[in-house]
Formats: C-alpha cells, sequence, structure tokens
C-alpha cells in the first residue's frame, strides 16, 4: 500500500528543509535512544526517571528535539504534533512508522559524541525503528565515540541473531 499523502506531506517538507534536517539533533553527548519495554514502554519508564534521575534528565530524546522545532504555516505547530499525528493513519507500517523511521534516522545521524541507550524487550527490524533504522544509522556515523560503537556491535549482533530480547541499557557518563 503506498503511503498516505499527510505522511507524503512531512517527507517533502523534511526533503525541502535541510535547515529544519539539521536541528533535528541532539546537543553533543546528550542524545538518549531507546526501544521495546522492561516493565511497560521504555519512553514510558523514561518519562518516570527522568523526574528522579539527573543523569537522564540531562539527555536530549527526539520527542523533546521535535517539540521544539516550530513549523510555521504548516499544518501542525512543530514537528512532534506532525509526526505523532500521523500514528492514527491505517496502515500504521506504511505511515507512522515511516514517518518516526525518517525523523529517527535525522536525528541519529546528526549524534555526536556518547549516545545512550535504554533497550528493552521486543525489538525486531520489523516494528522497532531503533532496530529498523537508528541502529544502523548510528553504525554508520562517524561522529559518534568508540564506546558507543561497542555498545551498537552489541545491539547489532542481538538484532542479526533474532534476539528480541536485548533488556540492555546504556547511559553515558
Amino acid at each position: 500500500m503506498p503511503l498516505l499523502e499527510p505522511t507524503k506531506e512531512l517527507l517533502r517538507y523534511l526533503s525541502a528543509n535541510p535547515g529544519t534536517r539539521a536541528r533535528i539533533a541532539a546537543h553533543p553527548n546528550r542524545a538518549l535512544l531507546y526501544a521495546g519495554a522492561f516493565f511497560k514502554p521504555m519512553w514510558r519508564e523514561l518519562e518516570q526517571l527522568r523526574l528522579t534521575k539527573h543523569e537522564i534528565a540531562s539527555k536530549d530524546l527526539l520527542p523533546d528535539v521535535l517539540q521544539r522545532i516550530n513549523t510555521p504555516g504548516q499544518p501542525f505547530p512543530n514537528l512532534l504534533s506532525w509526526a505523532k499525528s500521523l500514528d492514527n493513519l491505517l496502515p500504521w507500517e506504511q505511515n507512522g512508522f515511516v514517518a518516526w523511521r525518517a525523523l529517527s534516522g535525522i536525528y541519529a545521524s546528526n549524534a555526536i559524541g556518547a549516545v545512550s541507550f535504554y533497550v528493552g524487550s521486543g525489538v525486531s527490524k520489523t516494528d522497532k525503528v531503533f532496530a529498523a533504522t537508528e541502529l544502523p544509522v548510528l553504525m554508520r556515523n562517524p561522529n559518534v565515540d568508540s564506546l558507543t560503537k561497542d555498545v551498537l556491535s552489541f545491539y547489532q549482533r542481538c538484532i542479526q541473531s533474532g534476539d528480541t530480547a536485548i533488556n540492555f541499557g546504556y547511559i553515558a557518563g
């Protein structure tokens, strides 16, 4: 099934606006990527941990970055609202998943220095942006540090072997 028009519209916007793409970035050494679940979805766990753990509260998550990027003259006030609106389109795999892959790929390609991870279970290429996009993009990113590359190699081996229960996090100091 082809992409629906709202998804195409976001992708066209990203393609036509290199300045916006450049802003889809964490501060150096502050990118935090997540996927899967431990006791609940990782993004929910991180919401709670950010309230009490400085080392996590100081990191930049993709939704935080997208919320700060205003999109004047577009159908939504910022990139986060725009991306979330696509989550309701069916089939999700050809719309929301594609949009999040594009945004996450840009975010991963713009990462600099140490990158942190919070990765649980249920992580596969077919349904998690981390495995499908962020991991391969970060592996090619020459601007991330060597320890990040080591952690990425572990995640890559898990994905390649079909192990979807990774359950391993790394918060860069």
